[in-house]
């Protein structure tokens, strides 16, 4: 969770609240957490979700509302006509910018404090550290149009931040800390930068040029943001710009010409949602009207546009970006409501709340193992394709891919967990030797035309002396404890050595696998040390939309998830 450094009373000032008691119960509502009080500093915790409060200036505003003193009145729709444009060029490595001046700034050392942990608070958040998002800001009457946002070759040169000497841009990469940390974000021979008439001013998403560096001699600042995902680019700029207008200013716009388009940025219209306060009622628990509805919106920041019944049309201001559907709203009135006004009712049910057979095997189940030295681990049901096959040497292996995934190394569910825990190994060699790990979790088996989700147990040894026998003594004691025969069968499975794997059978059907894993795939995930496996279903297999009985579909099915 980002934490901030804030000054009490700068935050007084801006929010217009001189009882520092109602700004920490503002600070509260919105999810956060006062670490601390050191002087004049109040240390804050607050959720990543809501970025535009995470600088003083965006906080300020939204306990300005919340406490009713008075409400956003939008400075930035006071703005100039656009008259700059920034050229781009066919940048392939982070493709998509967006650009905002903001003119008769009034810039002191506090402002520039706060400039640079906003701007660092958004890196963090929607920039994922700088890789999805990265922003500049600069002197705007030290660059001389034109600019051009483009790729240039390697030996290119500028003076950087904080530096006197001139390097050439593979220099900084080596020889500047800002260079050292984010060299990893830009791979191959060409990098993007902005330059104007005088030369190279912004290296993204390393650093800045010295030459266009804020002081306090500063007017007018250029805003600049360079990424990967224009959605994500757009929204940083607009939480930025709203956020810098809190202290004045007047915003110019700036076209950006793209080599097929044009756009001109940044763009603060005004999104709307709508909300029913029927789904109000039913996930909160509290009948309101529409004029009590308005009153909680508009301690968030929001407004009504319309009102059809009981249809509320809502405006989102561009800073909230957070905003993606109408529970995130709802979510916002319950806040504006206060949850400690909401009086808790037993539901009027006559039933008895019990744990339900799964969780009470599950139960049982980490009980023993753990009881023989196992330690539970969990990791993620999202992973990568290679892991679950290619690694494991199954390179035909059918698992369910995701349409449209983040990164190549959550693009499908697992379809067992035996990768995962290879994977978990790997990444702990610097623990002490032997361990012994194990998982209970969902994988999914896709189907013909379904989709089957089951509960797995998986348990893996890694010791110099991990063998057959001392994985499957760990499956003799399991079943004995859960009072189940088992037996084992011999099989042949690339994941495993041959002759040292077995099929796990229970009343003449197949569970599982148990076995010593291949060396080969040992030098995949990069294991220097044998590794005992065995990875069993304990959970019936269901279709809930075509009606199918797990014990029709179990012997034809459960044999196919390994």
């Amino acid at each position: 969770m980002p934490t901030l450094n804030l000054s009490i009373s700068e935050l007084m000032e801006l929010s217009y609240v001189k009882d520092l008691e109602k700004i920490m119960y503002a600070i509260r509502q919105f999810k956060g957490e006062v670490k601390g009080i050191e002087g004049d500093n109040i240390i804050v915790e607050l959720e990543p979700d809501r970025p535009d409060i995470l600088c003083v200036e965006g906080l300020a505003r939204a306990i300005r509302s919340f406490l009713e003193i008075c409400y956003p009145k939008f400075p930035f729709s006071a703005f100039k006509n656009p008259n700059i444009e920034v050229y781009v060029g066919n940048v392939k490595l982070r493709p998509y910018i967006a650009c905002a001046i903001i003119r008769d700034m009034r810039i002191d050392n506090n402002f520039i404090k706060s400039l640079m942990n906003m701007q660092e608070a958004l890196h963090i958040t929607i920039g994922r550290n700088r890789r999805k998002v990265a922003i500049g800001i600069h002197d705007y009457d030290k660059i001389e149009p034109p600019i051009m946002y483009m790729e240039v070759n390697g030996d290119e040169k500028m003076i950087p931040l904080d530096m006197s000497e001139e390097l050439s841009l593979r220099e900084i990469l080596v020889k500047h800390p800002k260079g050292k940390t984010y060299a990893g974000l830009l791979k191959g021979e060409l990098y993007p930068v902005y330059i104007d008439a005088k030369g190279i001013f912004s290296f993204p998403p390393v650093i800045n040029g010295e030459r266009t560096r804020v002081t306090e001699k500063t007017r007018n600042l250029f805003i600049e943001l360079t990424g990967i995902d224009e959605n994500a680019v757009t929204q940083t700029l607009n939480v930025l710009v709203c956020n810098i207008l809190e202290r004045g200013g007047v915003l110019e716009k700036v076209v950006v010409k793209y080599p097929t388009c044009s756009k001109i940025t940044p763009d603060l219209n005004f999104r709307h949602i709508d909300i029913n306060l029927e789904d109000f009622r039913k996930l909160i628990g509290l009948n309101i009207s529409v004029e009590e509805a308005f009153k909680l919106l508009r301690k968030m920041g929001y407004s009504i546009s319309d009102v059809r019944g009981e249809i509320l049309k809502i405006s989102i201001p561009p800073f909230r970006v957070d905003i993606l559907h109408p529970v995130d709203i709802i979510e916002d009135m319950a806040i504006a409501y206060g949850y400690e006004n909401i009086t808790p009712e037993l539901p009027s049910l006559m039933t008895i709340g019990k744990p339900s057979l799964i969780e009470v095997l599950e139960g049982k189940i980490r009980e023993l193992m753990i009881g023989m030295g196992f330690q539970e681990v969990m990791t993620f049901t999202l992973t990568s394709i290679i892991h679950q096959t290619s690694l494991v040497n199954l390179n035909n292996l059918n698992v369910l891919k995701l349409s449209n995934p983040v990164t190549e190394e959550y693009n499908c569910y697992r379809r067992w967990i035996t990768p995962n825990l290879l994977h978990f190994l790997s990444q702990n060699k610097h623990v002490e030797y032997p361990q012994k790990i194990f998982e209970i979790g969902y994988v999914a088996i896709p189907l013909d035309d379904d989709i089957m989700v089951q509960r797995n147990l998986a348990a893996a040894i890694a010791s110099s002396k991990a063998s057959f026998s001392d994985i499957k003594e760990v499956l003799i004691a399991l079943m004995d404890g859960l009072g189940i025969e088992v037996k084992v069968e011999p099989y042949r499975h690339p994941t495993f050595i041959d002759g040292r794997v077995a099929i796990i059978k229970v009343d003449e059907r197949n569970i599982g696998l148990i076995g010593e894993i291949h060396p080969r795939v040992l030098v995949n995930f990069k294991i220097e040390i044998p590794v005992s496996i065995m990875e069993i279903t304990h959970c019936q297999p269901t279709f809930p939309e075509r009606g199918i009985q797990p014990k029709t579909i179990k012997d034809e099915i459960v044999a196919k998830w390994f």
